[in-house]
């Protein structure tokens, strides 16, 4: 069930919360993963939260088209308050759709977090997670500093029980109507130990 935000930032103490966990860890994809709260890239608070409460046994690759890419911390905070404030003001959500997103700076900034139902996969929020990269990647790939975050993040999520350890993996347009993740990132994600060639569910 949904719950409304009263004005305080539930997701900042979470974030911080996931931060300390990550860094409790011994060894692991979690240890590989410098994740960005939603503190430090100034996050606005959501405007309702609703959460997950299970491990998910799928994960949806993204990415953000357009002419959105960042190589740097600064410029992928940047980016990713625009996305934020796209998602909120002109797609009316309650936050920024993604559970993470990764920049080519190999950097992982917060979006919802593991345990909110994000607004990244039509029909599949509830049992998911949302990982995107920042970037346009019809034509061209990501450098190997966000495909390698990508798959730590992911699997930082099994590390910390957020995710089944038999996961499956998916592009978005495994579940949607889209080019998303782009032709070449989808090719490559293609080819990681998890992705599903099992047909799912198409919602246009």
């Amino acid at each position: 069930m949904a719950r409304k935000n009263s004005g305080l930032n539930v997701l900042t103490f979470a974030g911080l919360a996931l931060v300390l966990l990550v860094r409790l860890t011994n060894g692991g994809p979690c240890e590989e993963v410098e994740i960005v709260t939603r503190a430090e890239w100034n996050a606005r608070p959501p405007t309702s939260v609703e959460y997950i409460g299970h491990a998910v046994n799928m994960s949806f690759v993204h990415h953000t088209a357009g002419t959105w890419e960042c190589f740097d911390k600064e410029t992928c905070i940047l980016m990713v308050q625009d996305i934020q404030n796209l998602h909120m003001d002109t797609n009316g959500w309650a936050d920024i759709g993604y559970s993470f997103l990764i920049g080519e700076d190999g950097r992982v900034y917060e979006g919802r977090g593991w345990d909110v139902v994000g607004a990244h996969t039509y029909m599949y929020n509830s049992v998911s997670h949302g990982f995107c990269i920042i970037g346009n990647f019809m034509t061209r790939a990501p450098n190997d500093a966000a495909l390698n975050t990508t798959q730590n993040i992911i699997d930082c999520g099994v590390q910390l029980g957020y995710t089944l350890s038999d996961y499956e993996l998916f592009g978005h347009r495994d579940g949607r109507c889209t080019e998303c993740p782009g032709d070449v990132l989808y090719g490559i994600i293609r080819e990681w130990p998890h992705y599903s060639f099992r047909p799912i569910p198409i919602y246009c």
